[in-house]
């Protein structure tokens, strides 16, 4: 039995064996005190606070925060009003609630005016209504909605570099915290002290209240980075399974050695990196990983298919996607100048971003086929065409065998990928030695199976399976923006435990590249809901 829990006994103990008395002297009935719920309720009566506060207790999220100020507040109306009492009340209950009960000079004071108290009074009645609004505000970012900021290009011209936006966890049913135990209005880091901002003692189940919707075709979604339960803090944007690939790479002698015995070498790199000062190895929660926003271009069940950049579900094209980029190489008469960028900015959209660093031809421009079309007309531009990338072997952009699913029998491209059949709850497949890489982190990591393979055999729990169904929905996400997006080509299936809601519109816009004086805040976007 951990501490954690063993504290959490104690304290659970500490209230049966101490309110009754604490009740008796607040002028209520001692029996009240053994009551379970109710005995809540009088202990709001006891601080002189509201009822409803009760109900927050059975909010998995901010029931510990709810929790620590009812101590605080009890601790106060028996005159415990000191540093170290508040501080013994918050940390330790299950020491003070005891002493205040049983010790004949702690007398009932009723709910404390700090106005009467001294001058410090109104400061502390705004802490104590400000911890208040901190609750509330962490139920409304928790179960209704959250403000986040597109920090990459990988869903434009849909949500641009910039954009400030809410996001809608009620429409697919706002996940219950998994790790309920955090600092309020974090994710999973305490800024500027850069530390946990939670704590794993105690861990949920995976629960989703009731939501009016579910992910449909086409749909943008935030969801957790399917790949972030382990990163290195030094390089986030590289997944920390990518490291190990990379660094076991570059510790082999050549390409064959290394693919003949990659899970040695991956082996290998994990344990020099841990090792290795220059590395900051974090494993964090389902929760707590890194939000990502992509657009859904596959549910359960479809079979996918990209073929010379065209995507294709069950054998039909996806719909057409407006604003729609990829990377185009052009060939130009002359050296495409600043003065030329600024002038394809105002009046065709192409952001300085959208070039590639470096003036060496071809240049390399990110291109919806509307701006495609207007720049091939251009009189500098001698030549232009899509970058469709081939099958490729062993190296892609990112690093070794990139590509999902990251494995030495697999060529696929971001351009040239699949088929493969998206894993749908109820769903039973077969699983051979072909397709297993496919689907073993599905069936090991996201859905908790042991997965071992033995003289060509493979065997799921011990047992020898030749077939698996699977236990949750998946979805495959990709962005807007093709050649610039770490998306679902890269790490996989998304399950349906990691979606945490829709964007639902843009209420900040701030063009990165201009200064304010120069049109920094893109006025059209703001309050533009987000399709």
């Amino acid at each position: 039995m951990s501490i954690p829990v063993i504290l959490l006994i104690a304290t659970i103990i500490s209230y049966f064996a101490s309110l009754w008395k604490l009740f008796q002297k607040a002028g209520h009935p001692a029996w009240a005190g053994f009551v379970p719920v109710y005995n809540f309720f009088v202990w709001q009566k006891v601080t002189e606070r509201p009822w409803y506060w009760v109900l927050i207790l059975f909010i998995p999220g901010v029931q510990f925060l709810m929790l620590l100020i009812m101590n605080i507040q009890l601790a106060w109306s028996f005159g415990q009003r000191g540093t170290m009492n508040t501080l013994l009340a918050a940390v330790a209950p299950f020491y003070l609630i005891p002493k205040m009960a049983f010790s004949k000079d702690v007398k009932y004071t009723g709910n404390l005016n700090w106005r009467k108290e001294g001058k410090k009074g109104g400061a502390r009645e705004w802490a104590d209504a400000l911890l208040f609004a901190i609750i509330v505000a962490f139920i409304v970012r928790t179960f209704i909605f959250e403000a986040f900021t597109i920090p990459t290009p990988s869903m434009e011209k849909s949500m641009l570099v910039g954009d400030y936006l809410f996001v809608s966890k009620a429409r697919y049913g706002a996940k219950i915290p998994e790790t309920p135990i955090s600092f309020p209005l974090t994710h999973h880091t305490l800024p500027i002290l850069n530390i946990n901002s939670y704590l794993d003692w105690q861990k949920l189940d995976y629960h989703r209240l009731p939501g009016w919707s579910d992910v449909e075709l086409g749909d943008p979604v935030v969801f957790n980075y399917p790949l972030g339960d382990t990163v290195v803090v030094e390089d986030e944007v590289t997944s920390w399974y990518q490291f190990k690939r990379n660094f076991g790479f570059r510790q082999a002698r050549n390409p064959q050695e290394y693919t003949a015995n990659y899970s040695k070498y991956d082996k290998g790199a994990a344990k020099l990196m841990l090792r290795d000062k220059r590395f900051t190895v974090k494993v964090r929660p389902k929760d707590k990983k890194e939000n990502y926003v992509k657009r859904c271009v596959g549910l359960p069940g479809q079979v996918l298919e990209i073929k010379q950049g065209l995507l294709t579900l069950d054998g039909e094209p996806l719909r057409d996607i407006p604003g729609l980029q990829h990377d185009y190489l052009i060939y130009s008469n002359t050296t495409i100048t600043n003065v030329m960028r600024d002038r394809l900015k105002d009046e065709y959209g192409i952001n300085y971003s959208d070039f590639r660093p470096g003036a060496a031809q071809p240049y390399i421009v990110s291109l919806t086929d509307e701006q495609a079309s207007k720049m091939s007309a251009l009189n500098y531009v001698d030549t232009m065409y899509k970058d469709i990338r081939k099958k490729e072997l062993m190296w892609n952009p990112g690093g070794v065998w990139a590509i999902f699913p990251n494995h030495p029998d697999f060529n696929w491209s971001r351009d040239n990928f699949g088929p493969l059949t998206i894993p749908a709850k109820g769903l039973t497949l077969e699983i051979h030695s072909e397709n297993l890489p496919i689907y073993r982190r599905v069936i090991e990591v996201y859905e908790e199976n042991e997965v071992r393979v033995k003289d060509g055999k493979i065997f799921i729990n011990g047992e020898e399976s030749d077939s698996y169904t699977f236990k949750l929905d998946y979805f495959w996400m990709m962005g807007d923006n093709r050649h610039r997006s770490q998306d679902s080509r890269f790490f996989g299936f998304v399950p349906e435990d990691h979606v945490v809601g829709r964007p639902s519109f843009v209420w900040l816009s701030l063009d990165q590249e201009l200064g304010f004086f120069e049109g920094k805040l893109r006025w059209k976007r703001m309050f533009k809901g987000v399709d």
